[in-house]
């Protein structure tokens, strides 16, 4: 319990994210506050990321969500999950895992529509460093733009759409990034 009265502030852990993420370039989009839930809405080169924390806890999640638009690719990636294939499982699995990161599905009306890629943080501790946020940054970042990737191949998806409204779409079908 010592180490309780050594933890920053909520308001200290603010100021020092936007410090972090001005340091390295990174725009601030848009703040968020709710019944004691704050976060920071970020963009990390083309990619929206929410760095989220949820009231009475001393840690923050790094989130880069994925959401399939496309009617079409929603079907086609839910035929997957019911026949259970197991192949798409593990290369699923695979795309959107990482050392660092984690990932969840998002699951709307009993299907399937995107996935989230998450790390944990913990800016209320002494030892959290800008190197530590750049870390979480880029591992979201890169993890899901490998699942966006496998998404596209697998479902044949060229609309993208990720959370926030932003869509990335391509003129040539078997390019990847933007």
């Amino acid at each position: 319990m010592e180490q309780a009265g050594s933890l920053r502030s909520d308001d200290e852990v603010r100021v020092l994210l936007k410090s972090y993420l001005s340091s390295m370039d990174i725009e601030v989009v848009k703040e968020i506050e709710k019944d004691g839930n704050w976060g920071i809405w970020t963009r990390f080169g083309n990619f929206p990321v929410l760095i989220d924390h949820l009231k009475d806890t001393h840690y923050c999640v790094v989130a880069f969500q994925i959401t399939l638009q496309d009617e079409h690719a929603i079907i086609h990636l839910n035929n997957f999950y019911e026949r259970n294939d197991a192949q798409f499982i593990y290369e699923l699995t695979r795309a959107f895992s990482s050392p660092l990161t984690a990932f969840s599905r998002i699951i709307e009306r009993g299907r399937v529509i995107g996935y989230t890629v998450s790390k944990n943080i913990y800016p209320y501790h002494p030892e959290f460093t800008l190197r530590t946020l750049d870390i979480a940054l880029q591992a979201v970042v890169s993890t899901g733009a490998i699942g966006i990737a496998f998404l596209k191949w697998m479902a044949r998806v060229l609309d993208v759409s990720h959370e926030r409204g932003i869509e990335i779409k391509d003129e040539d079908p078997t390019k990847l990034f933007e």
